[in-house]
């Protein structure tokens, strides 16, 4: 008896939990950049559909008499497990690339959604038939959307390897989360070599904990970096070695080209010339009065500027491109806020002085 209760403690725990996060994540979407906050959302979403389903799986499993509606009520979530991790994950990777998301992503939720409103037509209580005949193939759609989510987290390999300190805690969210989702759904494949439980207990101890620790570990490097805020916010460079430390970076950035990785960072650029980042941050705003975005798109302007002269059949695209920046967009304005004049008219007075 006492097993029994501490499995259905445990079990219900993933699903109460789960919402609790998804009410998280929710919240923090309002403080997010668009791209992140739709990430955010979509978070929250999956793990309500996550929520209903293990919570679905708990009450069945310990009482099988349940009302036919809410084990219909579990399966329709399983529909937009797939796609919400799969919309999730690339919101998340958009934003960490600095790149839009695709413009029809609203598409993948329409499939789900069309077949939950038929099945609600068609209900579990008047159709089980129907319904268990095709929880193989809501199964299926799932992996099918677990298979994109891999191909574009592979596609991403190298922007895990490279990313900021910041950008590696949210990989562990995201590889967590993807992960986590595809351990539930073997769990409920395989229900038939262990237990209809074993899906619940597999989502309290994967993305609960995978969630929980993420959050945890943001709040412990957001007391880290005030601690060192305030270690560093007094002192003061001497002038000359301001001027050291200037060179230093301007060095790095035209030996190495640095300017050219449109993922560059300040967390990356204080690695490859072993200075702190608020050091770097207070030598560019007192001596160049500068912010760090504006001084590494100088050196992308220049660059594009010797494009322009020695590639005149290269497309604005192509420029922006090779010059390191993420979007054209951002190539015009960077270009014409630091010239005075967009690429297209310097191209012309190029011609024309040619």
């Amino acid at each position: 008896m006492i097993s029994s209760q501490i499995l259905f403690l445990f079990s219900a725990l993933g699903a109460v939990n789960g919402v609790m996060l998804a009410a998280y994540f929710f919240v923090s979407a309002r403080r997010a950049t668009w791209q992140q906050g739709l990430s955010n959302i979509f978070l929250g979403l999956l793990l309500l559909a996550v929520s209903v389903r293990t919570g679905k799986s708990t009450i069945y499993y310990f009482y099988p008499d349940t009302a036919l509606w809410f084990i219909q009520f579990g399966l329709s979530a399983c529909l937009l497990i797939g796609p919400l991790t799969y919309l999730y994950v690339h919101f998340h990777l958009a934003e960490q690339q600095k790149k839009p998301a695709a413009r029809w992503w609203y598409l993948h939720l329409a499939l789900p959604l069309g077949l939950i409103f038929i099945g609600v037509l068609f209900s579990y209580s008047q159709h089980p038939q129907i319904w268990r005949h095709l929880i193989g193939g809501i199964h299926k759609y799932w992996l099918l959307y677990l298979v994109m989510t891999g191909w574009q987290l592979w596609k991403s390999r190298r922007l895990f390897l490279e990313g900021n300190e910041g950008g590696k805690r949210q990989t562990v969210l995201l590889l967590g989360v993807y992960l986590s989702s595809c351990l539930i759904l073997i769990a409920y494949m395989s229900t038939h070599l262990t237990s209809y439980i074993v899906g619940a207990l597999s989502f309290t101890f994967t993305v609960h904990i995978t969630v929980m620790t993420f959050i945890l570990f943001r709040e412990e490097k957001a007391a880290s970096a005030e601690q060192k805020k305030e270690k560093y916010q007094n002192r003061k460079l001497a002038d000359d070695e301001a001027q050291q430390l200037l060179a230093s970076l301007n060095q790095a950035m035209q030996e190495q080209q640095l300017f050219l990785n449109s993922n560059l960072s300040l967390a990356m650029l204080a690695r490859k010339t072993g200075h702190s980042q608020i050091l770097i941050s207070q030598v560019l705003n007192d001596k160049l009065a500068q912010n760090f975005n504006h001084y590494v798109n100088e050196f992308r302007v220049a660059h594009a500027r010797t494009l322009l002269l020695k590639e005149p059949r290269l497309t604005m695209e192509q420029v922006a491109e090779r010059s390191g920046f993420n979007s054209s967009s951002t190539f015009f304005a960077a270009f014409k806020k630091i010239c005075g004049k967009t690429p297209a008219s310097y191209r012309v007075e190029l011609s024309a002085g040619a």
